[in-house]
């Protein structure tokens, strides 16, 4: 960023009309400056302000400009950084450019300086980009992270369920449950989001159940030696960690399958 810049706080651009109503009375009579990664998006977001603003009756006191060619251009004409901090995320397999070499990212998880993405690091709602240090990464049993929009849903909102026994299973419920109750009247993208994952918590746990009950039938008569009833063999080995894009063990594929990390091979 930029130092002294405004951050609106967005995490994608139809985000962008929301901001400017709440705050187009703090804008009006001074020189605003757009800016993003390569200058498109700003352009839309800077044509969006001034049509708001010539509405008002005030485009002529409030001067809107943008950074042409967005950071990317920027940090191309000032290699060392110039006035911009930290790092430019671009869409491509370098991830990122680097101007003066400051860290002004924090980890999720322990709030450490920290701004270096990695695919096999994504929040376990809507699979975006969350920053989490190696460190935290190497300790996590699961690597089940949660993004900002999604941070309500931390421990109680998980993609793999399997490795969760009845009791956490129904804490996650009533968790779930919960967070329902709040969003009342709030989104009914998130709504559904949660609706969903209920339903496949409280799937999981009924096939649970039904294992054991086969499993408590089964120790009632006789079996063989080495003999496994049908509901044991059908429990998984869920202790192996899982790359969470493609469901894969991570030792296999470490976020390789995210995005611009995807082998172009077979």
């Amino acid at each position: 960023h930029y130092v002294g810049a405004i951050d609106p706080g967005m995490t994608h651009t139809a985000q962008w009309p929301r901001f400017v109503k709440n705050n187009i009375q703090q804008l009006q009579g001074r020189n605003v400056m757009l800016y993003c990664t390569g200058g498109i998006r700003c352009e839309k977001a800077s044509a969006f302000l001034r049509r708001r603003l010539r509405e008002l009756d005030c485009e002529s006191d409030t001067p809107v400009y943008q950074l042409e060619g967005g950071i990317h251009r920027y940090l191309e004409a000032f290699p060392d950084g110039g006035h911009f901090k930290g790092a430019n995320f671009v869409f491509d397999k370098r991830a990122q450019m680097r101007g003066d070499g400051s860290v002004v990212g924090r980890c999720g998880e322990c709030s450490a300086p920290w701004d270096t993405h990695h695919g096999g690091r994504v929040c376990t709602v809507c699979r975006a980009l969350v920053l989490v240090c190696d460190v935290c990464d190497a300790s996590s049993e699961h690597g089940e992270y949660w993004c900002p929009e999604h941070s309500k849903f931390r421990n109680s909102y998980f993609h793999f369920l399997d490795r969760f026994s009845e009791v956490d299973l129904q804490s996650q419920a009533t968790r779930l449950r919960e967070l329902l109750e709040q969003e009342v009247g709030g989104s009914k993208n998130r709504r559904t989001t949660l609706r969903k994952k209920l339903l496949q918590v409280q799937s999981q746990l009924q096939k649970l159940r039904t294992q054991t009950e086969q499993t408590e039938q089964t120790d009632e008569v006789a079996v063989l030696p080495n003999k496994q009833s049908e509901a044991t063999r059908e429990v998984p080995s869920c202790s192996v960690r899982r790359c969470r894009a493609c469901e894969k063990p991570y030792a296999e594929c470490p976020g390789a399958c995210w995005g611009f990390w995807k082998s172009d091979g077979p």
